[in-house]
């Protein structure tokens, strides 16, 4: 009886693995061999007469070679499955990550995480229909693993955030513990036809692109990753519109292997061109009461640091309403916080380039702030040397008489259970010790 039991078990699961047809991927992730007329972009009702385009109708046409690099620098490559023809791999899916752009003006009284960015843009005129650009590859720390994220990548929008027709096709690599409940650098893509407002997805969780490779892995790994001062990594990513069809085509690498498309019909102000095209890295700041995250973007490094240290992006293009690739002679950089910043630059190798990131917060200090003035030892007695007590807090003078008490505040004027927003608050409380004469910075 336990043989047949053991029997009827193991078919069953060979059973079960045949029809779901689950295989391993090259970076060990399980992925699940998926029919491509049955992967989830079906399920979008605007694609309910959509007929797979096999292959575009044609690719962006290069004025010129692209020159070799002068620096050293090697192509990295993304997790591959072996699926069959006429099937895709979909990597099992992770957790939820808030991927939102939020918008530059928010008012949003009430706290949420920070997204912050270092950018540089082009924008319409003349009408953008497509970029590419060669991006270096990291691996930057995330503080935060449930709430913050790190992002290197290219946007493609269309339309208004504050009126809900954003339209953003984005692609890169990031590093989300959140999404895949691990660290690794790992290949992406997004989009948005309403600005975030309900549709919205990574890779192919969500119904919108349609996946042509059977080998790649949205949402693998990438590897190898670049080192500081030693051996640095990249990637190539195109996007263009397909000028007969109107789909937005995806591939990757020197030799620009086609992963698939977004189709024009899930988008709207997106289904005809963009209007903007960015490029750089986003990270997410959950910390609250003036601490910045010590979330890194890029390499974690300055932009000032140049090749091997910092991240960059290279050879910058877009591609102009004769689908031909169009050097971007003037990109507009742009930073919203001194913790991550944007280096632009030309070369004849590199054409239109960038470096950009920087590591967030230390942990000893928040930032450095202006000096203002001091007070002369001279000043002083029992003070000169060093102090022997330190305090934080509150106080108010009571003048009133007769067993009445002052209605002079403290504070917000609000007690302290009442908290955050409410009632008055100190932070990142630190002391200066005198470690054999070197002063040290340490949390309370």
């Amino acid at each position: 009886m336990i043989r047949v039991i053991h029997l009827a078990l193991l078919l069953l699961i060979a059973t079960t693995a045949q029809s779901h047809n689950y295989i391993l991927a090259s970076d060990g992730d399980t992925v699940e061999c998926v029919d491509r007329n049955k992967q989830l972009a079906f399920k979008n009702y605007l694609l309910r007469n959509h007929k797979i385009q096999e292959t575009p109708s044609d690719y962006p046409i290069m004025k010129k070679v692209q020159k070799k690099s002068i620096l050293p620098t090697s192509e990295a490559q993304i997790s591959t499955a072996k699926c069959e023809i006429g099937t895709v791999p979909i990597r099992q899916k992770g957790a939820i990550s808030n991927h939102q752009r939020t918008p530059k003006t928010s008012t949003n009284s009430t706290f949420t995480p920070q997204h912050e960015y270092a950018e540089a843009s082009v924008y319409a005129p003349p009408k953008l229909y497509g970029t590419r650009a060669t991006i270096n590859l990291w691996n930057p720390l995330v503080e935060d693993s449930a709430a913050e994220l790190s992002i290197s990548q290219i946007w493609l929008s269309s339309g208004d955030y504050d009126t809900h027709d954003l339209n953003t096709i984005e692609v890169g690599w990031q590093v989300c513990p959140g999404l895949y409940n691990d660290s690794k650098t790992r290949f992406f893509i997004y989009c948005t036809s309403d600005g975030y407002n309900i549709t919205g997805g990574y890779n192919l969780e969500e119904p919108g692109f349609i996946q042509i490779s059977n080998n790649i892995v949205l949402g693998g790994s990438i590897t190898p990753i670049s080192s500081f001062g030693g051996s640095q990594y990249e990637m190539t990513i195109l996007v263009w519109k397909d000028r007969k069809s109107g789909n937005w085509w995806l591939s990757v690498g020197t030799n620009s292997t086609i992963i698939g498309y977004w189709p024009r019909e899930i988008f709207t102000s997106l289904a005809d061109h963009a209007v903007a095209v960015d490029w750089g890295g986003e990270i997410v700041n959950s910390q609250r009461f003036g601490r910045h995250t010590k979330t890194e973007m890029g390499s974690g490094h300055s932009p000032e640091e140049g090749f091997g240290k910092a991240s960059y992006f290279r050879n910058i293009e877009t591609v102009d309403c004769n689908n031909t690739f169009q050097s971007s002679q003037v990109i507009h950089p742009h930073t919203e916080i001194t913790n991550y910043n944007i280096s632009v630059f030309r070369t004849d190798d590199w054409g239109t380039s960038f470096f950009y990131g920087g590591s967030g917060s230390s942990h000893t200090h928040s930032g450095v702030a202006p000096l203002i003035g001091y007070w002369p030892a001279e000043i002083f007695t029992s003070l000169a040397e060093h102090a022997e007590t330190i305090e934080w807090g509150g106080e108010i003078v009571n003048s009133q008489s007769f067993c009445r008490h002052t209605k002079t505040q403290m504070g917000s004027g609000h007690f302290p259970d009442e908290g955050f927003e409410n009632s008055g608050y100190f932070c990142n409380l630190e002391v200066v010790y005198d470690n054999n004469s070197n002063n040290s910075i340490q949390s309370i």
